[in-house]
């Protein structure tokens, strides 16, 4: 398919490779990676420990891609009837694949002296959207534009969309409690942004009780402005250390 005259979109290509491209290109680049570790660590341990975060970061959407296919088998990955190629639920997987990052983080954190529980709650709260997101692959999909069978929504569940209003809410608000000196703005911070996670996770159950259909373009920014309001009207009820002081920006 020519694009405006200047170049070919194949619209019938994958969006992941072949098993046997991908496992070549993860040996290849990490094999480059360890090779320099190994180098760089007669003089210190950063060599080893730039591997580990990349390792970590990029792992898991490796095996995505590697076992693309049998993913496609199941759940459908692809969807040539569309420009793109792909469905919504390759979004929700990819999503899933980077949710290894968040051994990076802790890894950062260890090395950057924070204590270990601290640690991996960072570590848990970074890894919660891509994890919430990818393992509900079932409602962030191509079905969700669907009704009795035939596609009738312009928008559906995309996973592109709330990913990034599901890391505000929780990289604010729950990071946010760690550092609030009231136990009682510790507990709303919690609840309040446990309420927009699920708000924002589960919009096929709340589809079937708001008075508005949130599966299309209109719905859609519709319900995730509500989730960002709410949050945002919580967070500064409940906030009595400004983030840039909790992010070490001021003392």
């Amino acid at each position: 398919m020519k694009i405006f005259g200047l170049f070919d979109l194949d619209i019938d290509g994958k969006y992941f490779q072949d098993k046997e491209t991908v496992k070549k290109r993860f040996i290849k680049i990490f094999g480059i990676l360890l090779i320099l570790a190994i180098v760089m660590s007669s003089f210190t341990l950063f060599g080893f420990l730039f591997f580990f975060l990349l390792l970590f970061a990029f792992g898991g959407i490796y095996l995505v891609e590697y076992y693309s296919d049998e993913l496609d088998e199941k759940y459908g990955l692809y969807n040539f009837n569309n420009l793109r190629g792909y469905s919504r639920q390759i979004g929700a997987f990819t999503f899933l694949g980077y949710s290894t990052t968040s051994l990076s983080v802790l890894l950062i954190c260890l090395c950057a002296e924070i204590n270990t529980v601290k640690s991996i709650l960072i570590a848990i709260i970074f890894a919660l959207p891509f994890l919430a997101i990818g393992l509900r692959f079932k409602t962030f999909n191509d079905s969700s534009l669907e009704e009795n069978g035939e596609i009738v929504f312009d928008a559906g569940y995309e996973p592109n969309y709330y990913f990034p209003v599901l890391a505000i809410c929780c990289y604010l608000g729950y990071i946010q409690g760690f550092f609030e000196t009231s136990q009682i703005n510790t507990i709303a911070l919690i609840l309040s942004t446990t309420f927009c996670f699920i708000w924002i996770v589960f919009p096929d159950k709340f589809n079937k009780i708001i008075p508005f259909e949130n599966r299309t373009k209109k719905g859609e920014a519709l319900y995730l402005a509500i989730a960002l309001i709410v949050f945002f009207i919580l967070l500064s009820q409940f906030t009595t250390v400004p983030f840039v002081k909790v992010m070490g920006f001021i003392e």
